[in-house]
């Protein structure tokens, strides 16, 4: 059962580091899902949409690919 909390969109992550969830809740304030980055661990994990969908719990939420990661500035 998804227990994610928020009223944000969510979306299916793949890849990436393995202790990353793999169900992600974007911000409300994201209008620009040409890429998710999130932030783990002093890193910012990259991901882009691979255009396919996955049927999680009877819905229908878009997969973002692991792209590369970045270090957190100071």
């Amino acid at each position: 059962m998804m227990e994610m909390t928020g009223s944000g969109r969510l979306v299916v992550l793949c890849g990436g580091p393995p202790e990353l969830p793999r169900l992600y809740r974007l911000t409300d304030s994201v209008t620009d899902a040409s890429r998710v980055v999130v932030a783990f661990y002093g890193r910012h994990q990259r991901f882009e949409p691979s255009g396919e969908t996955e049927l999680v719990e009877g819905q229908r939420l878009p997969v973002f690919r692991f792209v590369y990661s970045t270090a957190i500035a100071e």
